[in-house]
């Protein structure tokens, strides 16, 4: 039988996985001229806030009482929509972004009282509860840190 993480176990494991990738962002990412398929270190920090926030104000809404975030388009457009909004920004604007994002997404989710509860609205109406949004972000995190990395060689 599988235990369901507490709220500061998955907590503490986005926190750990932020400080890894913010410290990866703030260092030789920086320099990195890797590439994942047409995305470099930019642009994969550059796409990280709005889903932090998102996740956030979703949170936010449930523990008011009212509905999930709801998205308004797929991942990769709302991605492309991301990059252009932020275009012109540096690494040090972006990483100072992600971390208020962050302290955001921590303080909503420490408010939570339903880990459970839905928490971001997919097109075509599926649903992602708080848990699922805090070990989908954390591992997205790593991933993407991971992967530009190993593309450095």
């Amino acid at each position: 039988m599988t235990t369901e993480q507490s709220k500061e176990e998955l907590i503490a494991e986005l926190d750990q996985s932020v400080r890894e990738t913010l410290s990866y962002f703030e260092g030789i990412g920086q320099a990195s001229e890797a590439r994942i398929d047409q995305w470099g270190a930019w642009e994969v920090l550059a796409h990280l806030p709005y889903w932090h926030y998102a996740t956030a104000w979703g949170i936010e809404s449930g523990t008011a009482g009212g509905p999930p975030w709801l998205l308004s388009a797929g991942a990769d457009e709302l991605n492309a929509t991301c990059l252009k909004l932020h275009e012109g920004e540096s690494f040090e604007e972006l990483i100072s972004q992600l971390e208020r994002a962050q302290e955001r997404l921590v303080r909503a989710t420490q408010g939570c009282v339903d880990l459970d509860a839905d928490a971001l609205g997919m097109p075509g109406g599926r649903m992602l509860t708080v848990r699922e949004r805090l070990r989908m972000i954390t591992g997205h995190w790593r991933n993407h840190a991971r992967e530009l990395d190993e593309a450095a060689g």
